[in-house]
């Protein structure tokens, strides 16, 4: 391949293929208007509702039973986790109270925020938009070091608009300098329990 078409490769991608092309990548901020409508949210029989119906369909896909709103699980040595797909009777607001929710819930176990991006991108005809809150628990100095669940990273996704997808991973350590991680049932179990 000669210099040129390096060149131009780079700046408009290869012939043929799907480019993708970022168009915002910044921290995430809540206006005030949006906080005022979540906390709102967080208190509703809507929120407790959707709550249940989120642990139910957890609990029995766990057991190999598919319910509404379908829910994937996640599971590997390290990392385990779950994606809810997006359901429009349940709204998009909600779906998107969802993601901040969640975070909240983490926070409340002794976690930090470490980093909240919003990211937009052109891949080919689709415009994606993702927002991400990844969490670290509170670090402790006498090994072995308490590592709670692992590292937990929270993802909210639209395609052209329209939300697809909530994804929640916790990814423990297997170092010898950390405790053993927590089950990442219980975890779950109490973000998607409805706290009053």
């Amino acid at each position: 391949m000669s210099y040129f078409d390096y060149i131009y490769n780079k700046l408009f991608g290869k012939p043929g293929s799907t480019s993708t092309r970022v168009l915002v990548n910044e921290i995430i901020q809540r206006s005030q208007s949006f906080l005022d409508r979540f906390n709102a949210w967080k208190t509703s029989d809507l929120c407790a509702d959707y709550l249940n119906d989120l642990w139910q369909s957890y609990f029995w896909q766990k057991k190999g039973v598919d319910k509404d709103p379908h829910i994937h699980i996640l599971e590997s040595t390290y990392s385990n986790g779950f994606a809810i797909s997006y359901e429009a009777k349940y709204g998009k607001n909600h779906f998107r109270y969802l993601f901040d929710y969640l975070a909240d819930q983490v926070k409340l176990l002794g976690y930090n925020s470490v980093v909240s991006r919003h990211t937009m991108q052109e891949k080919g005809d689709v415009v994606e938009l993702k927002e991400m809150h990844y969490l670290k628990p509170k670090r402790g100095f006498i090994e072995p070091i308490d590592q709670k669940y692992g590292n937990v990273q929270i993802e909210y996704i639209e395609e052209n608009d329209e939300p697809t997808r909530i994804k929640l991973i916790a990814n423990s350590y297997p170092d010898r300098k950390y405790k053993e991680a927590e089950s990442f049932e219980n975890l779950a179990e109490y973000i998607l329990s409805i706290k009053k």
